[in-house]
């Protein structure tokens, strides 16, 4: 995972501190243009996400991609405080692969580039936009090379838990096999594991298993007399014409073009 150093065009900071027996609710909202890097520095901060529920404890960063819908919910059972960051970039998909949830190494230092960054934002100078560039820069390198480092911990025998991914896939293509299953399956969160599949794979879970079902369609094709409907639906596809779109864009010609040709 890496980032570009692409220009900021817009950014606004705040700190938050909500004293304990006091609750607060930001309901469901987006939005379009910008990413929101909430650093949790005490308490815990729930987080629905696009209907899915997280839990960013002190230590770490909500990290909510531009035009994710949320909903966030400070409890009050515990006193919650820490940074809000807002930014626009030119280029989003610099981040697009950073998990919800970071828990943050070396916390100390990042906490201090956050307050350098609200400090030049409260108390502009004539250089102060370019200092801030380079403040949420630096704040970004740092949540990746956390991000990275919670990934080489948890997943040291990353090839051994990719190959044992491929081999479920493998054995279970014509079932409808989800992105949350396969997680949930093998320990990790969605994001991880598209992330680290492709890392190592150089294509994406669907991509891997839409090609498991169009491989063995190519078999049943050359070696069988199966029915193009049959195979279809022993694959794994709901109807022959969502089968032969599928076949077509990966091979280039139709299911029974491709029997004419290899029989």
């Amino acid at each position: 995972m890496s980032a570009a150093t692409d220009p900021t065009l817009f950014h606004s900071i705040q700190s938050f501190s909500i004293p304990y027996g006091t609750s607060e609710y930001h309901p469901l909202h987006h939005h379009p243009a910008t990413v929101e890097l909430l650093l949790v520095v005490a308490g815990t901060v729930h987080c629905k996400i696009d209907r899915q529920t997280y839990l960013a404890p002190a230590g770490t960063v909500l990290f909510i991609q531009a035009g994710k819908w949320h909903e966030q919910l400070y409890a009050a059972s515990d006193m919650q405080s820490g940074y809000r960051l807002t930014f626009c970039t030119e280029n989003f998909k610099s981040y697009a692969e950073l998990p919800p949830i970071i828990p943050i190494s070396e916390i100390d230092s990042f906490n201090s580039l956050l307050m350098q960054l609200k400090q030049e934002t409260e108390h502009p100078r004539p250089d102060s936009n370019q200092i801030a560039h380079h403040l949420i820069n630096l704040i970004l390198l740092h949540v990746i090379r956390s991000a990275n480092n919670q990934e080489s911990i948890s997943y040291s025998n990353l090839d051994k838990t990719i190959q044992e991914i491929k081999h479920y896939m493998e054995e279970n293509y014509s079932k409808s096999l989800s992105l949350e299953e396969l997680a949930t399956r093998f320990e990790l969160n969605k994001y991880q594991l598209a992330r680290l599949f492709k890392q190592v794979t150089g294509v994406s879970p669907l991509q891997y298993i839409i090609s498991c079902r169009i491989n063995t369609a190519k078999y049943l094709l050359s070696t069988s007399n199966s029915s193009v409907s049959k195979i279809a639906s022993k694959i794994g596809y709901k109807s022959d014409t969502q089968f032969q779109a599928a076949f077509k864009k990966v091979v280039g010609v139709t299911p029974r073009q491709y029997r004419v040709n290899n029989k």
